[in-house]
């Protein structure tokens, strides 16, 4: 890409004569044969700063020995720029647009992807305390619905059994003997909640006064199927999660957001989802938690949104866009971003000044709604090259190329 500006910096050029303001040691002048003129000056700087060699963070405006080493300092120019001159005429074939310098108030603003997940609080596993028997499955394929209340399976378990028939043991034992027998009754129904049955079985138990060989087990929320452990004659035991069922009345939203943006993150902050696949752009939330660690790989952490979910219109593992707003900084002196040059680690805008461009040294900060802070390098009020800035800079650079000292005469 750099190589064709190239290129087309060398045809303008060549369409554009250069003057370098060096002194003519042969005292005749030379002028171009072209109807339009374009001048280039090499600027330099009247001033020169001293610095340490041995402490370069040692600058000072004037001679003088170092502080910490006690070396003298050394006269250090700064570099030269060049001034590039373009008449209007050019300037409109080029297609140069340019723009101000000017306080902004930039909205910190993060665009970036959350996947939707089910949140972690919404899930309830359903297991059994007694190991047994699968005798009937009510649930049989992920993804079905359940209410709570509803049946999910039937399963025999001797312990439960044998829990049932000391319970009714005992309660024998307690219509006869009174109170002297009922905390013998007590323990025996505590040892029947503790194996799983609910309060219900044990009305049913006593008003029944029949053991239950088959004990069913509820689901205890609404939600839905999503993982699914069981056939029928299965055998279980306690450790086996057999079914997990999860409420999708609300969802949660898990965003990346890049390491150089942490420090706009804050808890509460405003956001907004789209949802193209229902066309519906602009969801409001808000950041619930923010994740401690950074990934590894992707250098980024997570932030995490809640939205709710009764019209089921979001999926788990669905990609959306959101937008996390972090504040505004107020009067910030901003220009665009197309007008920022980067090179390495520097950032460089042309600056205009009538019909003649110079390139200049930018510190950028933070960048939003398509500006970008400038921390120094520029005063407010300067007009910065935002179309055709390319073509400027890479004239700058040829005419810092070494110039032949022949004449023709």
């Amino acid at each position: 890409m750099y190589k064709s500006y190239l290129f087309a910096a060398l045809l303008l050029h060549s369409a554009l004569p250069v003057a370098l303001a060096a002194q003519d040691h042969s005292d005749h002048a030379h002028t171009s044969d072209g109807a339009t003129q374009s001048v280039l000056q090499d600027v330099l700087p009247a001033t020169s700063s001293y610095v340490c060699p041995m402490h370069p963070q040692i600058v000072q405006a004037t001679p003088g020995s170092c502080p910490i080493c006690g070396m003298d300092l050394v006269a250090q120019k700064q570099q030269r720029t060049a001034t590039v001159e373009v008449n209007g005429a050019m300037q409109q074939a080029l297609a140069i647009r340019t723009e101000a310098a000017a306080p902004r108030t930039l909205w910190r603003f993060i665009q970036t992807y959350a996947q939707v997940q089910y949140p972690e609080d919404a899930i309830h596993h359903s297991h059994i305390r007694a190991e047994g028997w699968i005798e009937q499955l009510h649930v049989r394929t992920l993804g079905q619905r359940v209410k709570a209340g509803d049946k999910l399976f039937s399963y025999y378990a001797p312990d439960l059994l044998v829990a049932q028939d000391d319970y009714l043991q005992a309660l024998s034992v307690s219509k006869q003997n009174g109170e002297r027998s009922s905390s013998l009754l007590k323990r025996a129904e505590t040892r029947l909640r503790l194996l799983g049955l609910t309060d219900n079985d044990i009305n049913n138990l006593q008003q029944s006064r029949q053991s239950q060989y088959q004990i069913t087990v509820y689901a205890h929320q609404d939600g839905v199927v999503t993982m699914l452990n069981v056939r029928d004659g299965m055998y279980i035991s306690p450790g086996d999660t057999l079914i997990e069922i999860t409420r999708l009345d609300r969802v949660w939203l898990l965003a990346d957001v890049p390491e150089a943006q942490q420090s706009w993150l804050f808890s509460g902050m405003s956001a907004e989802v789209d949802l193209p696949s229902q066309q519906i752009n602009g969801l409001e939330a808000s950041v619930d938690y923010i994740y401690p660690a950074l990934d590894a790989l992707s250098r980024s952490s997570k932030v995490r949104l809640t939205l709710d979910n009764r019209q089921q219109l979001l999926k788990p593992n669905m990609l959306l866009p959101v937008r996390l707003y972090g504040g505004p900084l107020r009067d910030v002196l901003a220009i665009p971003r197309d007008a920022v040059l980067l090179s390495g680690n520097s950032s460089r805008v042309v600056v205009k000044d009538g019909d003649s461009f110079s390139v200049r040294q930018i510190t950028t900060g933070s960048s939003a709604q398509g500006y970008v802070q400038v921390l120094s390098g520029l005063h407010e009020g300067e007009q910065v090259v935002v179309s055709g800035q390319f073509l400027l800079d890479a004239e700058a650079s040829l005419s810092q190329l070494p110039v032949s000292s022949s004449h023709q005469h």
